[in-house]
C-alpha cells in the first residue's frame, strides 16, 4: 500500500494482485441516533433490627389493633446510565462518470521527495530549484533571531551543515542548528519540486515548515535548544515517511 500522490492523508491507494487499483477514502455525515431508556422501581428489605423501647408495660398496647403496619418510605436515587450509541453504514454500486482518455500516466502520480544527500550531490538541481523559487529560499523570517536567506551560491554551505548563522561553535546546539537548516532547505527544495508537477502540498510538512520557521525566528544569538524536535518531522518528510506526503524517490 503507497500514500496517494495528491497528498491527502484521508486517501491511500492500493494496488490488487490482478493490477487494479482501488483508491481509497474516507466520507463522513452527522446523523442522531435515538434510544428508549426504561427505568424500573426496586425496593428490597434486607437485614432488619428490632430493639426494646424502655421498660415491659402491663396492659395492651394504646390504639387500633391490627395483623400488621404499613407506611410509605421514599428516596431519591440518581440513576446513572452508561449508554453506547453507534451506527452501521453500507455503500452500494450507483455508476461511473467517464472523462475524455487521455495518452499517459496520470498528472501528478510520479511525485516524490529527496534527501539532504542527494541535494548535495546535484547542485546544479538544488540551483535551478532555488532559482525557480524566486533566487532565495528564506529558512526562518526575513531576517529576525537566527533567520537564513539561502541563494545559489551558499546553498552547498546549508546542505554540508556549514550554514554561517548558527549560534557559536559549542556542541550540541550548533549541531543540531546546523542540521535543521539542511532538512529545512531539503523540504523547501522538494516542496518546489512537487509543486512544479501540479501536485497539492500535504498539510504535515507545511505545519512543520512553519513550526521549524518560528523556532528559527525566536531563536537568540547564542541559539536555544529544541532544534532537533523541529528537524526530526522534516526529515520524516525528506525521506518520503510523512504521513500523507509522497513517498521517497528512486536515486
Amino acid at each position: 500500500m503507497s500514500v496517494c500522490t495528491d497528498c491527502d492523508k484521508n486517501k491511500t491507494v492500493t494496488t490488487l494482485q490482478n493490477g487494479d487499483t482501488v483508491c481509497e477514502t474516507t466520507v463522513h455525515e452527522e446523523v442522531c441516533v435515538q434510544g428508549v431508556v426504561t427505568i424500573r422501581p426496586k425496593v428490597e428489605c434486607v437485614a432488619c433490627k428490632s430493639y426494646c423501647i424502655g421498660n415491659p408495660m402491663i396492659g395492651s398496647c394504646s390504639g387500633e389493633l391490627k395483623d400488621k403496619c404499613r407506611f410509605t418510605v421514599s428516596q431519591k436515587l440518581c440513576v446513572e446510565i452508561p449508554l453506547i450509541f453507534s451506527a452501521t453504514s453500507t455503500a452500494v454500486e450507483k455508476g461511473i462518470v467517464c472523462t475524455q482518455a487521455e495518452i499517459g500516466p496520470c498528472q501528478g502520480t510520479d511525485a516524490c521527495t529527496h534527501t539532504i544527500g542527494y541535494f548535495r550531490n546535484h547542485p546544479n538541481i538544488t540551483n535551478n530549484l532555488i532559482t525557480e523559487a524566486g533566487g532565495f529560499i528564506i529558512l526562518g523570517v526575513d531576517d529576525e533571531g537566527l533567520s537564513f536567506t539561502v541563494t545559489t551560491s551558499n546553498s552547498h554551505d546549508v546542505l554540508t551543515f556549514n550554514t554561517p548563522t548558527p549560534p557559536e561553535l559549542v556542541p550540541p546546539l550548533y549541531q543540531k542548528y546546523q542540521n535543521l537548516y539542511a532538512q529545512l532547505l531539503a523540504a523547501h527544495l522538494n516542496i518546489v519540486a512537487i509543486e512544479a508537477q501540479g501536485v497539492e502540498i500535504c498539510t504535515f510538512i507545511l505545519e512543520a515548515i512553519n513550526a521549524a520557521n518560528n523556532f528559527l525566528r525566536t531563536s537568540p544569538p547564542e541559539g536555544k535548544t529544541g532544534a532537533d524536535d523541529y528537524q526530526e518531522p522534516l526529515e520524516l518528510f525528506n525521506s518520503g515517511n510523512a504521513p500523507g506526503c509522497p513517498v521517497h524517490c528512486e536515486e
